[in-house]
């Protein structure tokens, strides 16, 4: 029988062509690229808080010839009067040339640039907002994205501050406002700004951790205890602790190192602990209390009215699930509520 070389031919080429058809859209996106752009990236993917804000500010001074160009130069810009521009039909984002100062809510769904100050009525609300200066938004006032500020960021009394907020100088936040993440040299919360009295004026006497109830010494500076621990009030303490329970700090006793426990931590009123502080449960922190060090918990943190974590010189950083801070309450650095945080009135 003379073999069908047609036959084999075709089989051939039906082989070849099923093979190569999985290529073929690498090769023509190859030839005819049409994914150059860099995806988008969600802003709960990018560990530096200010990721956006230096993108949009790159973008904008691109735009306006102060600087090289990015590519992502899509801008319109705000009218002269902002009380008469139809913020709603915005289609690109926008960069005003100026401050903008409006008494009237000011509401935009696109990203705003503003090269000087912001201020704006009651019920104001921005997507992502940038200004060089100060970003002052009216009470019931909502930031969806991200904002960062130059200056100060404030926002008054029942406001949400969702996602990022960053500043250069300061963020304060009035009572009842919502927020998860912060950033800015000093933090104030409320109406009320913390007075707490330096601890030499407390009534304080030496003490020690060997002197506590099973309290097991692992190194010169570091113990041991298994269990619930309570510290009595009114004591200074030298070193680092660890407590497998629930440990209670007396009010205005000062322990000078790092203190660690599993199941909740209560720092009495002018309590201080002079290190860092971390907690698998809940951190109670008390009216007049302070805490130098980092503030961390895997469940809830209640910080109490006239409170201090960190100091100017020394940036921290207070993280947990959720955070409750009192109207008064001062945070030196960076604050971030994984769900939700809340300013609490007295």
């Amino acid at each position: 029988m003379t073999p069908n070389y047609l036959t084999y031919a075709a089989f051939t080429v039906v082989c070849l062509l099923l093979l190569t058809l999985p290529f073929v859209p690498a090769f023509r996106e190859w030839l005819y690229p049409s994914d150059a752009e860099p995806l988008p990236v969600s802003a709960h993917y990018t560990s530096d808080i200010d990721h956006f804000a230096r993108r949009l500010r790159a973008d904008a001074m691109a735009k306006l010839g102060a600087g090289p160009s990015t590519g992502y130069e899509e801008f319109d810009f705000v009218a002269d009067s902002a009380i008469d521009m139809d913020w709603r039909r915005a289609e690109k984002r926008l960069i005003s040339r100026t401050g903008i100062d409006s008494a009237q809510a000011v509401q935009s769904t696109q990203p705003v640039y503003v090269d000087g100050n912001l201020r704006a009525g009651a019920e104001s609300a921005f997507a992502a907002l940038y200004a060089s200066g100060d970003i002052v938004l009216g009470p019931n006032s909502e930031i969806g994205d991200w904002a960062h500020a130059g200056g100060v960021v404030r926002l008054g009394a029942n406001s949400i501050g969702l996602r990022r907020i960053s500043a250069g100088g300061a963020i304060e936040l009035g009572t009842e406002t919502w927020f998860e993440r912060l950033h800015a040299p000093v933090l104030r919360f409320g109406s009320h700004v913390s007075t707490v009295p330096q601890p030499q004026t407390y009534e304080q006497s030496p003490a020690g951790y060997a002197d506590l109830p099973g309290a097991i010494r692992q190194t010169p500076e570091l113990y041991l205890i298994r269990g619930d621990c309570a510290l009595p009030p009114g004591k200074t303490y030298q070193g680092s602790l660890v407590v497998t329970g629930f440990l209670t700090v007396g009010a205005a006793t000062t322990i000078f190192g790092d203190v660690k426990a599993r199941d909740g931590v209560s720092i009495g009123p002018r309590a201080s602990v002079r290190g860092a502080l971390t907690c698998e449960k809940r951190i109670y922190v008390f009216a007049d209390a302070r805490v130098w060090g980092p503030l961390i918990s895997e469940s809830d943190v209640l910080i109490g009215a006239g409170a201090v974590i960190g100091q100017p010189h020394a940036q921290t950083t207070v993280s947990a699930a959720n955070l409750i801070v009192e109207d008064g309450v001062t945070v030196y650095g960076t604050l971030w509520a994984h769900e939700i945080g809340m300013v609490k009135p007295l």
